[in-house]
C-alpha cells in the first residue's frame, strides 16, 4: 500500500463468498507461535519476546476468517474509497485499562488493519484516522487477535474514547 493511501477495512470481503463479515485471526502463523513459545519456555519465553516488540514494526499482512462460509485468507488492508474520507481528522484515544492478567505483557494496536503500535498495561495513546468507517482490534505480542474488535464511524475534528481490557467495554 502506498504512502498515500489510507488503509480501509470497510469494503473488505470473503473471495469465497463475497460477504463483509470476517473474524480477524492476527498474524500467519501467530497462533502455533503463540502455543510453542508457552510449551518451551513458559511465562519467561513470553516476557522475552514481549520485550522484543519494535514500535516501528513494518505492518504484515493479516488473516482473516469468513464467519459465513468459514474459509481462511490473508490480505493488506485496502485503499480507502474518496467517499470514506473525513475532511478533517478525528481523533482517537486508546486506553487499556490496568489488569493483573498480563501485566508486564504488551499488547499490539491496529487501525483498519493497520499497526499503531504497542500499549502496555494502564497507558493511553492517541492517535487519528481520516476515514468514516473504522476497525480496532488488538494483538497479543505474538499477533494473536483477540476475539472482540471495535467499530465505529468517525466524524470530523471528532474524539472516540476506546477502553480495552483483553475486550473493548463499550
Amino acid at each position: 500500500m502506498s504512502e498515500l493511501q489510507i488503509p480501509s477495512l470497510y469494503n473488505l470481503r470473503c473471495p469465497s463468498c463475497g460477504t463483509s463479515e470476517l473474524k480477524v485471526l492476527g498474524q500467519k502463523g501467530a497462533a502455533s507461535k503463540s502455543i510453542a513459545m508457552g510449551i518451551a519456555f513458559g511465562a519467561i519465553g513470553s516476557l522475552i519476546t514481549n520485550a522484543s516488540i519494535k514500535k516501528s514494526e513494518a505492518t504484515k499482512p493479516l488473516h482473516y476468517k469468513c464467519k459465513q462460509c468459514c474459509k481462511k485468507f490473508e490480505t493488506f488492508p485496502l485503499p480507502a474509497e474518496a467517499d470514506e474520507l473525513l475532511s478533517a481528522p478525528c481523533r482517537i484515544t486508546f486506553q487499556r485499562l490496568k489488569s493483573i492478567m498480563g501485566m508486564s505483557i504488551q499488547y499490539i494496536v491496529y487501525l483498519n488493519g493497520m499497526r499503531v503500535g504497542p500499549i502496555k498495561n494502564g497507558k493511553t495513546f492517541t492517535f487519528e484516522t481520516n476515514i468514516k468507517n473504522n476497525t480496532i482490534f488488538v494483538t497479543d505480542f505474538n499477533g494473536v487477535a483477540f476475539a472482540d474488535e471495535y467499530n465505529f464511524e468517525a466524524t470530523d475534528n471528532g474524539l472516540v474514547v476506546v477502553n480495552f481490557k483483553r475486550k473493548f467495554i463499550k
